[in-house]
């Protein structure tokens, strides 16, 4: 069997200590854990020759999915995870997914993309000091995952909190709305992603009974992970009505300024047009001072209507 699906396989032993597997011995192991490549169509023929039924290929395999827990037999479940994408050019808030496959003895995982929630737990097995068993390991990546996680949303949380000014410039509006469309891609997928963690921890499989605190634990954190977006994310509303009310005030007060302006000049200018008609009769046209003493009267009106408004406290 070719197995160049294969990204790492590591054996399980009870001090953590995990032992690298050499693809062609697979089947003298138990205990194992394989994460493997999605996209290899070998990897799909390998699920069939394993017996996994069509249905939960497909579904394993599926290009766009949902977080989901399916329990397919007393011993056997698949999980399907969304984690925050920390590779390099891409956005964290590109989430990737991670697909595990538990059956006894073995943990079958796969992604597309490069997960750090997966290598995390391989530097563990690296270094001595990985999980003790499979049930534990489905744990440790659960915890990793939500660890990725909250490191991508505690400079969010700075930031909103570093919005509490007077005034907002276009670049402060335009980097509260970017931080507003991560958390509600976030949002999209982290909270299915608590109701299939509440389906895994409760799960009635006698290897698991001494692990579902465990779960619970894991399954508190992703909650208090989505109440900690949801939070933000009515703050950032907060503050975008903060915008607008300054905005809108800023208008009325423009608005308010104009209208006094125009109130000023609108008996002004209804003289000068009235004395710009050029009629018999007009008052002062033969008194060569008639122009002083009107301009005179329109700068005398013009201050009687400043005093007026100020009196009024229009000004």
């Amino acid at each position: 069997m070719n197995y160049e699906f294969l990204i790492d396989a590591w054996q399980i032993n009870e001090q953590g200590q995990g032992t690298q597997v050499n693809p062609a011995e697979l089947d003298n192991y138990d205990g194992v854990w394989m994460h493997c490549n999605r996209s290899s169509a070998e990897f799909e023929q390998w699920l069939g020759n394993e017996g996994f039924s069509e249905a939960i290929v497909k579904s394993l395999l599926a290009t766009d999915t949902r977080p989901r827990f399916q329990q397919i037999d007393e011993e056997s479940f698949f999980l399907i995870l969304r984690g925050v994408n920390l590779n390099s050019g891409k956005q964290p808030d590109d989430m990737l997914t991670i697909r595990l496959l538990y059956t006894p003895n073995r943990l079958i995982s796969c992604n597309l993309q490069r997960s750090r929630a997966i290598q995390s737990v391989i530097s563990d097995f690296k270094n001595g000091q990985g999980p003790k068993s499979i049930e534990m390991l489905i744990v440790a990546i659960l915890t990793q995952v939500n660890l990725k996680i909250e490191s991508v949303l505690e400079p969010i949380e700075e930031f909103i909190d570093a919005q509490d000014v007077e005034s907002y410039d276009v670049n402060q509006v335009n980097e509260i709305n970017a931080m507003h469309k991560k958390l509600l891609r976030l949002n999209r997928f982290l909270k299915p992603q608590t109701h299939a963690l509440t389906a895994l921890s409760k799960i009635e499989m006698p290897v698991f009974e001494q692990h579902l605190v465990g779960l619970a634990n894991q399954l508190d954190n992703l909650q208090r992970i989505v109440d900690t977006i949801d939070f933000d994310i009515a703050q950032i509303d907060v503050i975008n009505s903060r915008i607008v009310q300054i905005h809108n005030e800023v208008i009325n007060r423009n608005t308010y300024l104009l209208s006094i302006i125009a109130g000023i000049f609108l008996p002004l200018g209804f003289l000068t047009g009235l004395f710009g008609i050029n009629i018999g009769g007009m008052p002062g046209v033969e008194n060569s001072d008639a122009f002083y003493w009107f301009c005179g009267i329109l700068t005398g009106i013009g201050v009687f209507e400043v005093v007026l408004f100020r009196r009024l406290k229009f000004l």
